[in-house]
């Protein structure tokens, strides 16, 4: 039954997305980025923005920018998410 559920979640969420594209793509970009930001914001007020990895500095921000940016993207887009967790490493799962 979930992986119904997670198959008609990605076809509606691809379907709709190629029809925002289709029809204003400027509107696409912006209900993405909304999305992202209110993603990375949720992630900075809760503490835990920062890579699992010890790096420090400017390096660590981007590294844990690009890590959470891309398993954001997966896990929306391949039903690899929070329901089941294996898009985020171990010492990412609080």
């Amino acid at each position: 039954m979930m992986t119904a559920i997670s198959a008609l979640h990605n076809i509606s969420r691809s379907v709709g997305c190629a029809m925002m594209m289709k029809a204003d793509s400027t509107l696409l970009v912006l209900l993405i980025g909304g999305e992202l930001t209110v993603h990375f914001i949720v992630k900075i007020v809760r503490g835990d923005f920062l890579f699992f990895v010890p790096i420090e500095g400017f390096v660590g921000y981007l590294a844990s920018f690009v890590w959470h940016l891309a398993t954001k993207v997966i896990a929306d887009f391949r039903s690899v998410g929070p329901a089941n967790n294996n898009a985020k490493h171990v010492f990412v799962m609080k």
